[in-house]
């Protein structure tokens, strides 16, 4: 064994979870090895959602601790008495008028159940007055204190103002035309006899009851608008329909062309999913169903053009997905068939036609590409081109290709797939008899794809004069 002399100092900074004490039972006489680095004490909060009151441990075995402070002296003051930190909340720094009584309930208001002496002023809000004779009426008085009327004693007694003298009088009301003025115990009936308005009816928020009458344009006929339950209905007798919230017959919906209108469904405001809204035409058992017409408006004068008829699929919030636009067609058994689609949430939308096929009838339409894409090969037919477009032309070097010869360029373009179909044909511009370039492609890939052209006479080169390739390229998504 080592002398102690001659071992290495270990700073106890250095100490690692490798160097141990030797340890001895003196009883036993067995010895042990202690882990010197579980000698140092380590800090943990132990509670949860809170703030750690120390800071670190510093060269092993001392603690850092944080110091307590008052953010608010005038409220709250921090002192240190017999080894205790002592908080104090000072009542003087604490304004009520920042509190909130609502949900602290620091003030209840006045205790009344004790004695009160004396009368109350008007200015303390009191009346002043010390009794108050049964059935009178508190008034403000010429000197502006509080004062009693007389006892209401009549049926039908009101406290009214008065102009004249500044004080109310008790009266009664006086019945004016088509009106009738009962009085009674606590009670005032007016009733009233009304043929003809004299000026606009205000009724003040409060409904009508039409019974099962109608407001109409003569008051004797049973058309216009009549309401029945839950349901209201615009029309005439013969054509009452109550099968829904409103009904009309005989005509249409025209709104004002003042302002852009909507016809909707209120949004919800809380997790409820929006309703569905139909507009249909007019079904029937023993005819042909009524069509569905949506037209812009017309130009009525002048060169003007018409509106546009526009369709969109509902926008989307946040991380939700936009509506999509869908076109269904009945497949005769009763079943609806999705036939069309554009799907929403993507910058440029894709029409898909889901079920059949895209038919064009007449014999001189077809497939138009209006954004058709065109390169020029630079240097000769192995010199590879850039060309990001689903179909256009590739104008080929202008060299010449020799007998049996074969070249190969890479055609870069952004819009192939691995799986994509690229048709490809060749614009022969060879000035040579019985010379034809033939071309076809492999190594398709993501961006790229490979085209080969071949010169297939046996002895004999083309012409320098540059042919063209025409590309169509359909992807499968």
């Amino acid at each position: 064994m080592a002398k102690l002399t001659d071992l290495t100092t270990l700073a106890k900074t250095s100490v690692g979870s490798a160097d141990y004490f030797l340890v001895t039972n003196s009883t036993s006489g067995q010895s042990n090895k202690l882990t010197v680095a579980s000698l140092f004490p380590s800090l943990v909060t132990t509670g949860t959602s809170s703030e750690d009151i120390w800071i670190s441990v510093t060269n092993k075995n001392q603690l850092n601790f944080k110091g307590i402070k008052s953010g608010d002296t005038g409220l709250l003051t921090v002192a240190t008495t017999s080894n205790n930190i002592v908080l104090t909340a000072l009542e003087a720094g604490i304004d009520l008028s920042l509190c909130n009584n609502t949900t602290s309930d620091f003030s209840n208001g006045v205790d009344f159940t004790g004695t009160v002496t004396g009368e109350c002023g008007v200015t303390s809000g009191g009346t002043g007055l010390s009794t108050i004779g049964k059935g009178a009426m508190f008034y403000a008085s010429a000197n502006d204190v509080v004062a009693a009327t007389a006892a209401m004693s009549t049926h039908g007694q009101l406290l009214i103002g008065n102009a004249t003298s500044g004080i109310p009088t008790v009266a009664t009301l006086t019945a004016g035309s088509n009106v009738t003025i009962t009085n009674a115990a606590g009670a005032i009936t007016i009733a009233a006899s009304l043929t003809t308005l004299a000026a606009i009816l205000d009724m003040a928020n409060y409904n009508i009851d039409l019974g099962t009458g109608w407001i109409s344009a003569d008051g004797s006929t049973d058309q216009g608008i009549k309401v029945t339950a839950a349901k209201a209905f615009v029309g005439v007798t013969a054509n009452h329909h109550t099968t829904d919230t409103l009904n009309l017959s005989g005509g249409g919906i025209a709104l004002g062309n003042d302002t852009a209108a909507s016809i909707k469904i209120n949004d919800t405001t809380s997790t409820t999913a929006g309703r569905n809204l139909t507009i249909k035409g007019g079904g029937s058992d023993n005819a042909t169903a009524g069509d569905l017409h949506l037209k812009a408006g017309d130009a009525g004068s002048g060169n003007n053009n018409g509106g546009d008829l526009k369709i969109y699929g509902g926008n989307d919030y946040g991380a939700g997905t936009a509506g999509d636009v869908e076109i269904h067609a009945y497949n005769g058994d009763g079943s609806s068939v999705q036939s069309l689609s554009v799907v929403g949430g993507v910058a440029a939308p894709d029409v898909t036609v889901n079920a059949g096929n895209l038919v064009i009838t007449a014999a001189d339409k077809g497939i138009m590409h209006t954004n058709s894409g065109t390169v020029t090969q630079a240097t000769n037919h192995a010199t590879g081109v850039t060309i990001n477009a689903t179909s256009g032309v590739i104008t080929l070097a202008a060299v010449a290709l020799a007998a049996t010869t074969n070249a190969e360029f890479v055609v870069t373009n952004s819009t192939v797939q691995t799986t994509s179909v690229i048709l490809v044909t060749m614009q022969d511009e060879n000035t040579v008899n019985n010379k034809q370039l033939a071309c076809a492609i492999h190594t398709v890939a993501d961006g790229a794809f490979t085209i080969s052209i071949v010169n297939p006479h046996s002895a004999t080169s083309t012409s320098a004069t540059a042919s063209k390739i025409h590309f169509l390229v359909i992807n499968p998504n």
